[in-house]
């Protein structure tokens, strides 16, 4: 169904979290690169996540972690699903 590349905390939230690298913004910021059929998928994998782990009263958040050359940039609520 999907992935997440990261699962994390903040706090009592859960965060799923997309890692995007470009060597260039040549073709777009990292972010960009999280299309809706992406997000589609990340929700997906989440409800089945907290299904699977019992976790229906769970807040969670979708962030994105771009990463360029020597920067990184971490974008909270990046998308909504």
């Amino acid at each position: 169904m999907g992935e997440a590349d990261v699962i994390a905390k903040d706090g009592e939230t859960l965060v799923f979290i997309e890692v995007k690298t470009r060597k260039t913004e040549y073709y777009g910021a990292p972010a960009e690169a999280v299309t809706r059929e992406k997000r589609r998928k990340y929700r997906l994998f989440a409800e089945e996540y907290l299904m699977r782990n019992k976790l229906s009263d769970v807040f969670c958040r979708f962030d994105v972690i771009e990463v360029e050359e020597d920067k990184i940039n971490h974008i909270e609520n990046a998308f909504f699903t």
